[in-house]
């Protein structure tokens, strides 16, 4: 593992710089890749952000469409990050960038996660979100972070502790997010964004989800087929709060989505209340996370059976 100092003395070092994050990029994935983008454009480094999605509209309200929705070109950058990764399959389509052993490689993440992938590792798993990482080696670099930046932080903060909600959320979490205010944030803005905004599309969702959820034991849960979500006509992004809401049913301590974006394609979206690990269960699908919030992304016959492959590891076979 590196230090801080380290990390930020080998992005400062670099003059061309690609930036990665996981697939199905949440808030905190492209607060930490959007704020680093910008603050390294202040000190004058030539950078991208790769991604193979392209923000939903609930994301546009905060961010600019500025990343490369194209494979990289390796040979244009001296310095390849990814943020908020906890694993090379994370990294969907863009995995064979960290894979080449040839690149300068670097991962900053908050996952608890025993892959450390890149040449330049700082995982800090005692924080909340990968922002707060972000802003500490911003710090290190001594970029004057500015209200964009200090915004972007802010969002992916704020969502990944589901606004300090999370049972992970940590003390550093709030001393951050004061930090950020001191910083011209915009909280007004993220939070009406985040909490206060509902398009016509997601309430058809939401009413989909309160209409076919399911209950076995402890554990709420949604699925959505190939052919629902075409009838919906939504993706995957549109479903990303369901298992978030399932977990807040009384006598609920687990939830889980599961989302048919494509035919025999299927995300996996997990939640728990404190003192369960739902990141053990997405961890054997091949995903990962954190003890109270975890996500996958595996191949199955049908969302049956994927329904089992879940269950039959929640419940040690005894569904």
């Amino acid at each position: 593992m590196n230090s801080i100092k380290e990390i930020a003395k080998r992005i400062k070092k670099a003059k061309s710089i690609a930036i990665f994050t996981h697939i199905s990029p949440d808030f905190d994935a492209l607060g930490s890749s959007f704020s680093l983008y910008y603050a390294l454009k202040l000190l004058g480094k030539n950078v991208e952000v790769f991604t193979k999605e392209k923000l939903n509209s609930h994301q546009k309200l905060l961010f600019e469409e500025i990343a490369n929705h194209n494979m990289c070109k390796e040979k244009n950058y001296d310095l390849f990050i990814c943020v908020d990764v906890s694993s090379l399959n994370r990294l969907g389509d863009y995995a064979y960038v960290f894979e080449n052993k040839e690149n300068e490689t670097l991962v900053i993440d908050h996952h608890v996660s025993d892959g450390r992938f890149c040449k330049y590792n700082y995982i800090n798993h005692e924080r909340s979100s990968c922002c707060e990482i972000i802003l500490e080696v911003l710090n290190a670099m001594k970029v004057k972070i500015n209200p964009q930046i200090a915004s972007f932080l802010y969002a992916g903060l704020s969502s990944d502790t589901s606004s300090f909600q999370n049972s992970g959320t940590k003390i550093n979490c709030h001393i951050v997010a004061t930090e950020l205010m001191k910083l011209g944030a915009d909280i007004n803005r993220v939070n009406q964004v985040l909490y206060e905004t509902r398009t016509v599309k997601e309430i058809a969702f939401k009413k989909y989800l309160w209409n076919n959820f399911k209950i076995i034991k402890d554990c709420a849960y949604c699925l959505v087929d190939f052919n629902a979500m075409t009838e919906l006509k939504g993706k995957k992004s549109d479903c990303d709060s369901f298992s978030r809401s399932l977990v807040s049913i009384e006598g609920i301590n687990r939830s889980f989505s599961l989302i048919e974006e494509k035919e025999g394609t299927f995300n996996l979206s997990m939640r728990s209340k404190s003192g369960y690990d739902v990141r053990i269960i997405a961890e054997k699908v091949g995903g990962g996370g954190h003890i109270c919030a975890a996500g996958a992304k595996f191949q199955a016959k049908n969302i049956q059976t994927a329904k089992k492959m879940i269950l039959n590891v929640m419940f040690d076979g005894e569904e």
